[in-house]
C-alpha cells in the first residue's frame, strides 16, 4: 500500500459509487422534492445531493454497491407517481382556486404523499449503509459541500380546511405508491 500510495479510505471509497437523476428545478427545488431524495436516499442506505450543471438541477445519489443506481430508480419511478397523482389531485379539487391557492394545496398534498409513502419505501428498501465509506467519500469527493434549503412555499401561512384535505388526500394517494423489483418485474405494492 505504501509502494502505491493507496490509504485505508481508498480502499473503503471503491465501493462507493454515484448515479445522478435530473431534478424538477434548475437551482432550488421545492421543499417536497427534496423530501422524497431524501426518503429515498435514507431508505437505500445512500447520501444525496443537489447538483447544478448547465442550466439544468440534479440528484446525485451516492451509495455503496448497486444501492445509488437503485435509489435512482425508486426515485424515477416514485417521482413519476407523484407528478400524476400531483396533477389529477389539482384536475379534481382545485378547479375554482385562483393559480397561487392551487400551487399550495398541491404543494401540500405532495409534501403528504412523501410522508404516506416513507414507511414503506424504507421498508421495500431495507439496504444497510457502509456510513464508514460514505464519510471517507464524502470527505475526499466534496469536502465544500454546502447545506441545501428548498423552496417553502408554504412558509408563514396558516392552514385553512382545503389545505388539510390536501394533506389527508396526499397522505392516502401516497400509501397506495408502488415499485417493481427488477429481477422478476412483479410489481410490489410498497403501501400493504
Amino acid at each position: 500500500m505504501r509502494k502505491y500510495g493507496v490509504e485505508d479510505g481508498d480502499i473503503l471509497m471503491a465501493e462507493v459509487s454515484e448515479a445522478k437523476v435530473k431534478a424538477g428545478a434548475k437551482t432550488k427545488p421545492v421543499k417536497w422534492e427534496s423530501q422524497l431524495s431524501t426518503t429515498v436516499a435514507t431508505a437505500f442506505g445512500c447520501r444525496k445531493i443537489f447538483v447544478q450543471e448547465l442550466k439544468a438541477g440534479y440528484w446525485t445519489f451516492i451509495g455503496c454497491g448497486p444501492a445509488a443506481e437503485i435509489a435512482t430508480y425508486a426515485y424515477t419511478v416514485l417521482m413519476r407517481q407523484l407528478r400524476k397523482a400531483r396533477s389529477e389531485y389539482q384536475q379534481t379539487h382545485c378547479k375554482r382556486l385562483v393559480p397561487a391557492s392551487r400551487t399550495r394545496r398541491a404543494d401540500l398534498f405532495c409534501e403528504a404523499w412523501v410522508a404516506g409513502v416513507r414507511r414503506q419505501i424504507e421498508a421495500f428498501a431495507g439496504t444497510q449503509a457502509n456510513e464508514e465509506a460514505l464519510e471517507v467519500y464524502m470527505a475526499k469527493e466534496y469536502p465544500d459541500l454546502g447545506t441545501l434549503v428548498p423552496r417553502d412555499r408554504q412558509a408563514g401561512k396558516s392552514l385553512r380546511d382545503g389545505d388539510v384535505n390536501a394533506r389527508a388526500a396526499g397522505w392516502n394517494a401516497g400509501r397506495k405508491a408502488t415499485l417493481n423489483h427488477g429481477v422478476d418485474n412483479k410489481p410490489l405494492a410498497i403501501g400493504q
